[in-house]
């Protein structure tokens, strides 16, 4: 019988983010990590953009995401430490990116972070404060490994900071660069199958990958509603926001999880 799943709301609340481990099981990572590398090879550009794979990074954007990887944002584990992190009512928000980070190609190693938010929308509306993002992790990650950058508590600094114009601005185009009391970054080493949640106002950025071990991060994308109601209408357009044959593989769970299960 499996462990249930802990996910810290308190530290969520607190510090903007938490850790879940096993979410994954090792038999589930030995099924599924190796379609990232079947999709984005080291030697290809990831289909759909011109010019991508700077610094190793290389993602899929939703029209060539695998379903069998996207998918796994209607995941048990993950959908009961959503359930407890912001409530019962939630939508899984849109198809999910895989993304792996390489060793930086030579030229390319020392690199200057873009710490910034991942804002719903730019500028933000209300409740956008509901959206939680999730990064799913295939592969274990470890200190110079291109992990995860995050300043804990900054999404509470951010959200304090929209309400002054000047602090707005510098926010919404991503100059975070000396911004005044932002937290200091640590960096998010964890083994394989752990769940990092983050909020939407948290500040963040990945680091250089200078391991020969290829970091795999399945971005999930969460949000929470204060009513049914509420829930309701942001269902109506489900469909805008996730491909169809990714649609076309669901269950009667995930198009429920989804919204695509609700009259438009």
């Amino acid at each position: 019988m499996r462990k249930p799943i802990q996910a810290n709301q308190c530290q969520f609340e607190r510090d903007g983010f938490t850790f879940v481990h096993d979410v994954l099981s090792a038999d589930e990572i030995e099924i599924f990590a190796p379609i990232f590398s079947e999709h984005l090879p080291a030697d290809k550009l990831p289909p759909g953009i011109p010019d991508a794979g700077l610094n190793g990074r290389k993602t899929l954007i939703s029209e060539h995401t695998d379903p069998r990887l996207s998918n796994l944002a209607g995941h048990t584990h993950l959908i009961e430490a959503v359930d407890t992190l912001i409530g019962p009512r939630f939508l899984i928000q849109s198809t999910s990116a895989p993304v792996i980070t390489y060793k930086s190609p030579p030229g390319a190693e020392r690199f200057d972070l873009g710490y910034h938010v991942d804002w719903p929308n730019n500028p933000p509306k209300p409740h956008d404060d509901h959206h939680l993002n999730c990064a799913l992790h295939f592969s274990t990650v470890e200190t110079g490994g291109g992990a995860l950058m995050i300043c804990p508590g900054s999404h509470r600094l951010v959200e304090k900071s929209l309400e002054d114009p000047k602090l707005r601005k510098r926010m919404l185009d991503q100059n975070f660069n000396g911004f005044p009391g932002l937290p200091e970054p640590v960096e998010v080493c964890v083994p394989a199958g752990t769940a990092v949640f983050f909020h939407s106002f948290l500040v963040h950025d990945r680091s250089e990958n200078i391991l020969d071990v290829p970091r795999k991060v399945l971005f999930t994308h969460y949000k929470g509603f204060d009513d049914t109601q509420q829930r309701h209408e942001w269902a109506a357009k489900a469909t805008e926001r996730f491909v169809q044959h990714q649609i076309d593989t669901m269950d009667e769970r995930l198009l429920h999880l989804c919204g695509l299960d609700e009259k438009q």
